[in-house]
């Protein structure tokens, strides 16, 4: 079923005219046509699955090609379509193509495919032709081309050099000064890159002769369209050439859409328009000088390529709501948006409409009471010129579903009234609702219903509308909404009409009705007897609007009247259509009128037309039989008589200064009856002169052009207009016209205006008219808050009025108003916690401005900022202090002096200077020593060791761990705790008493054969350095040392 629908589609995009698509031309004899879909990233071809009832019919394809209405059947895997170039040129055309999404079809581009040619032969050539020296001058060549050609220029066998005086149009190379050096041989080069193709033409020879005589300046002729459309940021030129001895000069002249016509500084005969901006869309002229009859005009237009600013965003929903999809583009021109559905062109009518969102910005496709069948792809193609670009989304209808209310009827109750009625669902239905749409297309959701019809009152009479029904049901969890039933057709029918014996006769009188609804086509009068079902049908024209029907027997008559607007008769049930009985027949009449008008009177007395009024209460109410005559006699001539149906007429084409005699009688057109005359009256018209030119008035239409208009009958004038009073009428500029209007164009409104209009036959003029300046309309009205108050801007220049006001209902005489010159004003004492409301128009009787609001004005936290920053700063401030402390302490520590440790002296070194001297191993130093030199003593004699001898490495290059003495250093035992234990070496000039460091870090290695005695007299052995690693030797007066028993090692541990 889907692949049927799908061949019996006609695209819209494929119907569009072939010039509105963009050209894709092919070199090669077969094209491969590629399935391009906007936003193909989000489309994932694939195959739908089979319907239920399928059998043997193959599955529809995820991606298909038409061609105009028919499908085609080359198309790849991938989508690509191929195409075979015909002879006939049938394969040339546009191609549409569509891939399957899981939530239905989405369009792709379409092309307009054409296979590049290039003829063998130039249909025109470069023909042998003299020119005159200082004189522009042509060359024609022509060759047919798919896509056009690129025409280069040759003369003398080489390409023609670049010089600002030749100019390669279209099929002509144009030379705006012909001088002695362009005499040659020329021809042209046309290649076509698409067919890959190149041609030359034949040679012709150009002939420069001197300027021998005059020549009547005139234009010279050059292939150049006068409508021009150029792209933004694009090229143009616009050759002018004129001839002529001597030359004429050119004056160019450029008016932009609603502006004033301005003479450009360019006198060349080629303008060229490079980097085509907005600016410089309008119309360009270019006239000789002196000569006005010489002119040539252009109307350039800049266009821009489609941008869809608003796409459609996909969207889900249930069933009886309402969905928008936007769909907004900008380009230039304006492009226009068309919407499809699935591949479909939606019909924008009943529950789909487009309607402008609530701030007029965009374009929305509006879908009211949605139901199942609206899911689907909503795509919008939007298209300016040759730009196409579209967009599309997904509709998802979700949630509980019911079946639809059928078997709905409906028919006719009255002239605007329509009975729907359905059978009642077998559900817990709580509500009905029915769906009107209107004849407009629109379509808007009625009343909800309790039963099962409901009585519509429709707005247009006798007017076809289309009714579905929606049935609401209960539900556990959340009410579920049906989806919309099939439509039905009726329209309101039941004329209401009026009864009047005519002797024994009855006349049925519509006419107020036909009156107040035209437009229909035709009319049926149905009567029956009162006891009798047969019904008798008279058939009317619809400009009938009464009608006699002969009584035969005095037994009442069922008389209705039904009209149609449309033919053929919609069908409808009408036995709900009223019928009326003859028996409220009234006002019998005999065949006399005796009714006469009253109170008669001619207002609106003019120079060639006047108002007739009079009153007849007896006859008010029935217009639909009587009628009223008004006769009007101008003295000595003949009488004239105009009917009328109401109770006024107005009389035109009277003679001016004319007396008139006018009556008015009261008649019945179909029984020939007439009344008696009221009572003459006499009246004068009014002389041509002043009246003659009455309600002369203007409209502006641009900057520089009005419209002036007058009340007076259309004859042959002449409209005087100057901005000087003083200058004499006969100097004033003038435009004739054969009616009572004219447009004046090329006028300066910046200073007052002055018109006066002359007419003839008889001769005479009007007053004169004062068209004040007309000053542009204030836009783009905007504002900016500061210390003073609230400024306002706005654009555009001159005199202006004011108004502002903090309560929007105060009337518009009672805002504040302010006169101004410039185009922004400083509003001050204003209350800023109210808004204020702003207009500025042009001084006069009837300003029209936009209103701007200005929001209340926000708190001031410029204090609170301030301390805020303040607080920063501080924080910053006392940050960096911190940081510099911490730097400045970590140079301090790093320049204290570290003390050197000594390592351990080798067995090279010798047992030198023993007593009083160590050596320095390394660069390190102790006590400022040499690299030689042990620590020097200091001046307290101590000696500091900074370096452990005995630190060693071991083989894998690791520091030795030294040996601990075990008894625990108690420095309880001396009596200074603050005393810093040293190694003192007090001069001694006994030569028996010599000294060399101790190793404390162990046990003193002695020799056991002396006596115990000789070892305890001497108890500096059982001492241990301090934590400078000091130690002290105290001597006594038997103490006795070997130094060559004691080793002079320190141990990394101290």
């Amino acid at each position: 079923m889907a692949v049927t629908l799908l061949r019996v589609l006609v695209l819209g995009v494929i119907a569009a005219a072939a010039d509105d698509v963009p050209i894709t031309w092919w070199s090669s004899p077969r094209a491969s046509l590629a399935c391009a879909v906007p936003e193909a990233e989000q489309v994932v071809a694939r195959r739908p699955p089979p319907p239920l009832d399928a059998d043997d019919r193959p599955r529809p394809k995820p991606y298909q090609w038409w061609k105009g209405g028919d499908e085609l059947k080359r198309v790849l895997s991938n989508g690509t379509l191929e195409v075979s170039r015909k002879k006939d040129g049938s394969s040339e055309g546009v191609y549409q193509c569509a891939v399957r999404h899981h939530a239905g079809l989405v369009l792709g581009y379409p092309v307009h495919l054409k296979f590049a040619t290039l003829d063998k032969q130039f249909s025109v050539h470069p023909e042998n032709a003299t020119a005159r020296r200082g004189q522009p001058f042509v060359l024609n060549c022509r060759i047919n081309s798919g896509p056009a050609a690129v025409i280069s220029w040759q003369r003398n066998g080489k390409p023609l050099p670049e010089n600002s005086r030749y100019y390669s149009l279209k099929n002509q190379l144009l030379i705006t000064d012909v001088t002695r050096e362009d005499a040659g041989l020329y021809r042209c080069k046309a290649t076509n890159t698409h067919a890959n193709r190149t041609r030359v033409s034949h040679e012709g020879r150009l002939v420069v002769e001197e300027n021998s005589s005059e020549l009547e300046a005139g234009f010279l002729p050059v292939q150049q369209d006068e409508a021009l459309a150029v792209p933004k940021g694009g090229t143009l030129v616009l050759p002018c050439p004129v001839t002529g001895v001597p030359r004429p000069r050119l004056i160019w002249k450029f008016t932009q859409p609603g502006q004033r016509t301005s003479e450009l500084e360019h006198v060349d005969e080629v303008l060229t328009l490079r980097w085509a901006d907005l600016d410089q869309e309008g119309v360009y002229e270019c006239a000789v000088e002196g000569n006005s009859d010489l002119a040539k005009t252009f109307n350039v237009t800049i266009t821009e390529p489609v941008i869809i600013t608003v796409p459609p965003t996909s969207k889900q929903t249930f069933r009886a709501s309402t969905v928008r999809f936007n769909c907004t583009a900008v380009g230039r021109p304006p492009p226009t948006i068309t919407w499809y559905k699935d591949g479909q062109k939606l019909g924008l009518t009943g529950r789909i409409v487009v309607l402008p969102s609530a701030d007029g910005k965009r374009m929305e496709l509006l879908i009211r009471s949605v139901t199942s069948e609206d899911e689907g792809i909503y795509q919008c193609f939007a298209q300016s010129g040759s730009s196409v670009v579209s967009s599309w989304a997904s509709l998802e209808v979700g949630g509980a579903g019911a079946a639809a209310p059928r078997g709905v009827r409906c028919g006719p109750a009255g002239a605007t009234a329509v009975n729907v009625r359905w059978p009642k669902l077998n559900a817990d239905v709580f509500a009905y609702t029915v769906q009107i749409t209107m004849p407009d297309g629109n379509s808007l959701p009625g009343q909800p219903v309790i039963g099962v019809e409901d009585e519509i009152e429709v707005a247009e009479a006798l007017t076809p509308y289309r009714f579905q029904v929606r049935a609401y049901i209960k539900s556990s969890t959340k009410n579920i909404a049906s989806d919309m039933s099939e439509s039905v057709t009726c329209q309101g029918q039941g004329v209401p009409i009026k009864l009047m014996h005519v002797g024994d006769d009855v006349m049925v009188i519509w006419k107020q009705f036909a009156d107040q609804n035209p437009g229909v086509l035709q009319w049926i009068l149905q009567y029956k007897a009162e006891n009798n079902t047969e019904e008798h049908n008279v058939t009317l024209d619809g400009s009938v609007y009464n009608y006699t029907i002969e009584v035969p027997t005095p037994e009442p008559l069922q008389v209705r009247v039904l009209g149609t607007k449309k033919l053929p008769w919609l069908q409808q049930n009408l036995t709900l259509v009223p019928w009326f009985s003859t028996s409220g027949a009234s006002h019998e009449l005999d065949g006399k009128v005796t009714v006469v008008p009253e109170d008669v009177e001619v207002v609106d007395v003019g120079p060639r037309h006047f108002t007739v009024r009079w009153r007849c209460d007896e006859v008010a109410n029935l217009r639909e039989i009587y009628t009223y005559m008004v006769c009007t006699r101008k003295v000595n001539g003949n009488e004239e008589c105009v009917e009328s149906y109401s109770n006024s007429i107005r009389v035109e084409n009277l003679s001016p200064s004319s007396e008139y005699v006018v009556r008015v009688q009261v008649r019945v057109p179909d029984r020939g009856a007439v009344g008696e005359f009221s009572k003459a009256i006499q009246i004068s018209t009014e002389p041509e002169g002043s009246q003659r030119f009455k309600d002369l008035t203007y409209k502006l239409i641009n900057a520089t052009t009005i419209r002036v208009s007058w009340n007076s009958v259309p004859d042959k004038y002449t409209v005087h207009y100057s901005n000087e009073l003083k200058l004499p009428i006969n100097q004033w500029p003038c435009v004739e016209t054969n009616g009572n209007t004219v447009l004046i164009t090329g006028v300066d409104l910046s200073s007052v205006l002055y018109v006066m209009i002359t007419g003839y036959e008889p001769v005479g003029h009007s007053s004169i008219l004062n068209i004040p300046v007309q000053m542009p309309e204030a836009k783009e009205l905007s504002y900016e808050f500061s210390r003073a108050g609230v400024e306002v801007r706005w654009r555009g220049a001159g005199a202006r009025v004011l108004r502002y006001s903090q309560n929007l209902t105060t009337p518009l005489e009672r805002w504040t108003s302010i006169n101004v010159t410039t185009n922004s004003f400083l509003l001050t004492d204003l209350d800023p916690s109210q808004p204020t409301y702003v207009m500025v128009a042009v001084a006069g009787p009837s300003p029209r401005s936009q209103v701007l609001t200005v929001p209340p004005r926000p708190p001031d936290q410029s204090s609170f900022y301030l301390t805020l920053g303040i607080a920063i700063g501080v924080l910053l401030l006392c940050v960096l202090a911190a940081a510099a402390v911490c730097i400045w302490r970590r140079r301090k520590r790093t320049r204290s002096p570290v003390r050197s440790r000594r390592r351990h002296l080798s067995s090279n070194d010798g047992n030198e200077e023993e007593g009083a001297e160590m050596k320095n191993i390394g660069n390190r130093l102790a006590n400022g020593g040499g690299s030689k030199d042990a620590g020097e003593p200091l001046l307290n004699g101590h000696v500091h060791i900074t370096e452990n001898p005995n630190q060693t490495k071991t083989p894998n290059g690791r520091m030795r761990k030294g040996r601990r003495y075990e008894p625990t250093f108690d420095v309880a035992r001396y009596e200074d705790p603050d005393a810093t234990l040293e190694t003192v070496l007090d001069p001694d000039t006994s030569a028996s008493t010599t000294f060399n460091l101790l190793d404390t870090s162990r046990r003193p290695e002695y020799d056991v054969s002396r006596s115990s005695r000789d070892i305890s007299a001497n108890n500096s052995f059982n001492k241990l350095p301090d934590d400078n690693m000091n130690s002290e030797l105290t001597r006594s007066t038997d103490f006795q040392l070997d130094n060559s028993k004691i080793l002079p090692t320190l141990q990394p541990n101290g």
